[in-house]
């Protein structure tokens, strides 16, 4: 089902969509695209807080790396 939106752009984005021949497909593959690398994250782009705080709360871990991971946290 396809619907008719207007929205705003950018001069340059104009530009580059002149040359598209089905300008539409063209920015519904971009933002379905986008959304889709939006929605997936790096592991090694969370903080090692996070990454350790999130290690502190699970229950499998040893006594003694919690207190390590603890120790780091309250520095």
């Amino acid at each position: 089902m396809k619907s008719l939106k207007t929205y705003n752009m950018d001069y340059d984005v104009i530009q580059m969509l002149r040359s598209k021949a089905n300008k539409s497909q063209y920015v519904c593959k971009a933002v379905r695209s986008y959304t889709i690398s939006e929605e997936m994250f790096e592991l090694a782009d969370v903080s090692t807080r996070k990454l350790l705080a999130a290690l502190h709360a699970r229950s499998e871990i040893s006594a003694q790396l919690a207190g390590c991971i603890l120790a780091e946290l309250t520095d």
